[in-house]
């Protein structure tokens, strides 16, 4: 690559692993992040034993560990906690408030490699670079450049402008509430389907909870922020009154319009420039997967970049190939997972809560070895 740096537009979780990734490999890297400051607007985020892996080898993991909660299985109870299933945690799970994984992943950075408040709105593109233009009326060239810049991609819209975003239809929740789980749910991660709705919720900090609620819903809805948790409240008033108590006790409240970017064919990269994470393969959060996925794509790519410094072109295309099964994969799995839980065909919705809650239980940890798999890496 000649030395040349890296160009990363976005400094969300995925990009953020790139730059740690690429400074692994010692490749210069130069990061574009359009906000103020490097920050996570959201509650809390998931991470399974694969992204964890990944910060092990980044030297990041003891760090990651101490500001996270870990849990140890996983719940099904019913609307009012009565315990349907449990199953064991066989990988290392944990979760974290997403601001702190920002915290961590930008604490190794160079702060000069990082330029904040640079709002990418031009692409050109041709097989030798990209020209980019900022906001601000900056224009730089790059050799090299990967868009870790989100759903709503600047850099996709531009380059591939037929990749639609796909809505499911369903609005969720998120917020963090100053109560705490019950202490049959200590550690646990549960999961609630009752009434059309669907309610989670993780032990997040200290005697802190983060929570999410579901529900079938158009794109495009707007809340009262003086009666958010009220109108919550009323949305879930015949759940248990511990699971209300999170509502109650919750600052502010995020809302979302669930969507994914589809699982059709599409190529992850043009010229000099590839895609990363939500801004070539973005799910629904139902498997708690999207910055998982992100951290996955960023040691991979840093690795190809460094094992094919001179033939970019095939750094990509195995970069693709590698990552684009399992990927795709999860996709199509939680946008049928999302559908299941909310379907109106009542045998449909009922059939596959049965399976959540009866199936052998080497299916779910069938489905738990294929989404923390790394050996794929080994190929490289």
């Amino acid at each position: 690559m000649n030395n040349e740096p890296v160009t990363i537009i976005g400094g969300g979780i995925g990009g953020l692993t790139l730059a740690n990734a690429l400074s692994h490999y010692n490749i210069p890297f130069e990061l574009y992040e359009q906000a103020p400051k490097l920050t996570e607007i959201g509650a809390g985020i998931g991470l399974t034993e694969a992204p964890i892996s990944i910060f092990e080898m980044l030297g990041l993991a003891s760090r990651l560990r101490d500001e996270s909660t870990r849990l140890g299985r996983v719940c099904f109870p019913d609307k009012q906690l009565n315990i349907r299933r449990k199953i064991s945690a066989e990988f290392e799970m944990i979760c974290i408030h997403r601001a702190r994984l920002i915290d961590i992943l930008k604490s190794t950075l160079p702060a000069n490699k990082i330029h904040l408040s640079k709002r990418l709105v031009a692409i050109n593109t041709h097989e030798n670079g990209t020209i980019l233009r900022f906001e601000d009326g900056e224009k730089i060239s790059a050799r090299t450049t990967v868009a870790a810049d989100g759903i709503h991609s600047t850099v996709r819209n531009q380059l591939f402008p037929r990749i639609p975003i796909r809505y499911i239809n369903q609005t969720i929740w998120r917020g963090i509430s100053s109560s705490s789980l019950p202490d049959k749910f200590q550690n646990s991660y549960l999961e609630i389907w009752d009434e059309g709705l669907r309610f989670l919720a993780l032990p997040f900090e200290e005697n802190q909870t983060f929570w999410l609620g579901i529900k079938p819903a158009p794109p495009g809805g707007r809340d009262n922020p003086e009666t958010i948790i009220d109108d919550l409240l009323d949305l879930f008033q015949n759940f248990h009154p511990d699971l209300k108590e999170l509502i109650r006790t919750t600052g502010p409240v995020l809302r979302n319009d669930m969507a994914d970017l589809g699982t059709q064919k599409r190529q992850w990269f043009k010229n000099r420039v590839v895609f990363l994470g939500d801004a070539i393969h973005a799910t629904t959060p139902n498997l708690g997967q999207g910055g998982c996925q992100a951290i996955e794509d960023a040691w991979c790519l840093a690795k190809l970049l460094q094992e094919y410094p001179d033939d970019f072109q095939t750094a990509c295309q195995r970069y693709q190939h590698l990552r684009q099964k399992k990927v795709m994969k999860i996709v199509a799995d939680s946008w049928r997972f999302g559908k299941a839980s909310h379907s109106k065909n009542t045998l449909f919705h009922y059939g596959y809560r049965f399976i959540l809650t009866h199936a052998p239980e080497f299916v779910i940890r069938r489905q738990e070895q294929f989404l923390n798999r790394l050996d794929y890496l080994q190929k490289i």
